[in-house]
């Protein structure tokens, strides 16, 4: 009863089935450690990001269904996910390949391993902040762009790398790019603010 309104704006925005919805939504609120009572933001969140990025309701339910549980667990809101997702989806990486990408990154990133750990040192970039939790990923990606920039192409491609790892290398590439440039940041704030958004597009869907 409390997620249902909000499913059914989610549902009819997306031009989705109820029960795809219902499945993609609740996936993502265990993923994300939201309540039923969530719904509401979540699918104003969906729709905002879908209606924004080159994605679709099925897309950023298989991105967050792989990323979701650990971006929760290193503190990482819903907003800050999904775009995150967006920008990775106008990159042409959508569904599960934006999910294990992202996922890879969170997870190389709070716990690296030797040579993500030893690219970071020297960068000079702690993903953490000083009581041990992970920092917000918009400020460790601007970070990563700062210190970057001035490298040649192969370099900074080669440091990337080493963070990331191989699978996950071009989605950090597009993150940290669109971190530097503010546009992840801007899509954050946009979410943020799309209270309403899911209601409003399923209106306009059913006319």
């Amino acid at each position: 009863l409390d997620a249902m309104p909000g499913m059914l704006d989610l549902a009819k925005a997306g031009d989705s089935g109820l029960a795809e919805t219902a499945d993609i939504a609740s996936n993502i609120l265990t993923g994300m450690n939201l309540q039923a009572k969530d719904m509401g933001r979540l699918g104003d969140v969906l729709v905002g990001t879908f209606t924004r990025s080159n994605t679709n309701l099925q897309m950023l339910g298989e991105t967050m269904k792989y990323v979701g549980p650990v971006a929760a667990s290193v503190g990482q809101d819903v907003e800050t996910v999904a775009a995150m997702a967006g920008k990775l989806g106008d990159a042409g990486i959508q569904g599960s390949m934006g999910g294990t990408a992202l996922r890879a990154i969170l997870n190389r990133l709070s716990a690296p391993p030797a040579a993500a750990a030893k690219a970071l040192k020297k960068l000079g970039i702690s993903a953490k902040d000083a009581t041990g939790n992970m920092r917000a990923m918009p400020d460790i990606l601007t970070e990563l762009y700062e210190k970057t920039k001035q490298m040649g192409d192969a370099d900074r491609a080669g440091m990337l790398k080493h963070i990331a790892g191989e699978e996950a290398v071009s989605g950090l590439q597009v993150l940290v790019k669109q971190a530097g440039n503010g546009e992840l940041q801007k899509f954050i704030g946009t979410l943020r603010e799309t209270r309403g958004e899911a209601a409003a597009t399923a209106k306009t869907m059913g006319d």
